[in-house]
């Protein structure tokens, strides 16, 4: 089974039902059939309740998440590696080492910032590309 990890931006893509919704409702529909495992960090679900905190559902929609994406545990070394990197974004960098050794893929629609730090053994794809190479 396929591990991956979400980038920030996936999972408040599909919380905040911006334009790249679609893409993501793709992953979450397989991750919930269990085809697919979703990993992120507690930071991630930090972030997101700070959009979700006018939002009267928001309890409802973490236990939905909280339902199929598990939360990875960031050592100090992964903090280390991130800061010691050429990561000009920090939290990036954070979310990245969190996520090198423990899943198969890096999710994001932010490509850019990941490209030149990416290695082997965790590529960066999109929601699309992810899903594409499933096919």
């Amino acid at each position: 089974m396929r591990k991956i990890y979400l980038d920030t931006n996936v999972i408040l893509e599909h919380a905040m039902q911006r334009s790249n919704y679609r893409q993501v409702v793709e992953l979450f529909h397989l991750a919930e059939s269990g085809a697919i495992e979703c990993y992120t960090s507690a930071a991630t679900f930090f972030t997101l309740a700070f959009f979700l905190r006018k939002d009267k559902n928001s309890k409802q929609i973490f236990k939905i998440y909280l339902s199929f994406i598990k939360t990875l545990t960031t050592r100090d070394e992964d903090l280390h590696a991130a800061v010691n990197s050429s990561f000009t974004d920090i939290e990036d960098g954070f979310q990245y080492y969190s996520a090198l050794g423990k899943c198969d893929a890096f999710i994001t629609f932010n490509k850019k910032d990941f490209i030149r730090h990416q290695n082997k053994r965790l590529p960066c794809l999109t929601p699309s590309e992810f899903l594409n190479d499933l096919i």
